[in-house]
């Protein structure tokens, strides 16, 4: 039988969901199944916003068509960084909440309904309330109409808003110029440019050159008169030489790489630790079909890349790699957390074994507290009421020590349990849930 979790009531709506391995594609009209990945080619929104978008029913930002007068059901399976909700907002990120009809907003994992009538906006997106971008559109059409004429007729109204302005999309010389000549210090004078030429970084110079090619194709355009050409060549040698100039960073912007580097490996260190620990204590549940799994492999080959290029003082691109196995440990943690929940029958030899059992427990949700202040940015009063419950679990945490260091594991078990609960309260404030 699969396992059900029933989420609080309130914001977040009531969800039951199967921790079961479940399809990623219903075959009901009503049903979306929700999923996360990196976006593709084939996302609305790809290159916009997020790198990460949401999968519908298998499909990248899947176009969504609703009927008023029926209810739909996204079943959403992401992770605590991806609260899924509905937007009058194709861009997302918690604006322009749509709630009328809809139950369940703001759920990574769980159920959220939508049941348009007659006030319902004729579009809605679907979104991610702490990246822009992630989801797609959702059409909302009356029984019996077809959304295909409804696209057509938006399209054309917009074809017709667009040649009816042109003083909109108008360029003057006198723009071009002002553009032109900050292009011309920032790619040709300034010292990222020089720090560019001399640091030997063959992939910035490769991109610098093509910043300087695309310039000189602006000035060409801009004798000929062509300006909204001029315009788009020159924004785009900027967009070159500024990705460059990242590639090669300041001394000041190194010395702030080279901490978030370091902060960065001890924090995936820190993860993978908590990663192992988890799934040795874990397998001690009965009933419990799969774990998470990560490929250890990679990710240490990964933190080795990442290791190498800084100690090549590429520090931009280690901490890219890193960021991305921070937040594949991340999810992996996340979903192992979230999965012992459940209830499962655990077996222990001894009364010591289940102390550790619970002293390991604590500690892995003691981790997650400043990775969910930093992903779910609570306010500041959040903050101060959630280091409260922390607080007080350490504080129990630390007595329960020395009670079982003298023999008293049954004791110390109850403390134990008492001071996960301060923590796990504590995180249900940052919305970890």
């Amino acid at each position: 039988m699969p396992v059900e979790e029933k989420m609080p009531t309130g914001e977040r709506g009531l969800a039951v969901v199967s921790q079961d391995a479940s399809p990623l594609v219903s075959n009901s009209p009503f049903v979306f199944v929700v999923t996360v990945a990196s976006k593709d080619s084939s996302h609305p929104f790809f290159g916009v916003g997020s790198k990460t978008g949401f999968v519908v029913n298998g499909v990248q930002g899947k176009e969504l068509v609703m009927v008023r007068g029926k209810t739909y059901t996204f079943k959403v399976n992401s992770n605590v960084q991806h609260d899924f909700y509905i937007s009058l907002s194709k861009v997302g990120w918690g604006a322009a909440t749509y709630s009328k009809g809809v139950k369940g907003n703001f759920t990574y994992r769980g159920i959220v309904t939508v049941s348009p009538d007659s006030a319902t906006p004729d579009t809605l997106y679907y979104q991610c309330r702490n990246h822009k971008s992630m989801g797609g559109v959702i059409h909302v059409i009356n029984e019996g109409e077809d959304v295909s004429v409804r696209k057509a007729a938006a399209e054309k109204a917009q074809a017709v808003s667009v040649k009816a302005t042109p003083a909109a999309r108008s360029v003057s010389k006198d723009q071009v110029n002002q553009k032109m000549a900050f292009a011309d210090m920032f790619i040709n004078k300034s010292q990222a440019a020089r720090r560019i030429s001399g640091s030997g970084n063959a992939g910035a110079f490769e991109m610098y050159q093509a910043a300087q090619a695309r310039f000189e194709d602006s000035r060409a355009a801009l004798d000929a008169g062509r300006l909204e050409e001029a315009l788009a060549l020159v924004d785009e040698s900027l967009r070159l030489m500024s990705e460059a100039s990242r590639r090669v960073p300041s001394e000041t912007d190194l010395e702030g790489l080279k901490e978030r580097y370091k902060e960065l490996l001890e924090g995936v260190r820190t993860f993978e630790g908590s990663y192992q620990r988890n799934r040795k204590r874990l397998a001690k549940q009965k009933g419990r079909k799969t774990l998470p799994q990560l490929d250890l492999e990679v990710i240490h080959s990964r933190i080795d890349r990442a290791q190498q290029l800084a100690g090549e003082e590429n520090y931009a691109e280690a901490v890219r790699i890193l960021s991305r196995v921070q937040d594949k440990l991340n999810t992996a943690l996340t979903e192992m957390l979230h999965e012992e929940t459940m209830s499962y029958e655990l077996v222990f030899e001894t009364p010591k074994e289940e102390y550790e059992y619970e002293l390991a427990r604590y500690l892995s949700y003691e981790e997650l507290i400043p990775l969910a202040i930093e992903q779910r940015r609570p306010s500041q009063q959040t903050v101060e009421l959630m280091n409260r419950f922390v607080t007080k679990a350490k504080g129990i945490k630390d007595q329960a020590l020395p009670t079982a260091a003298k023999g008293d594991y049954k004791t110390a078990i109850l403390m134990l349990q008492g001071a996960t609960s301060h923590i796990q309260r504590a995180l249900r404030l940052a919305g970890v849930r």
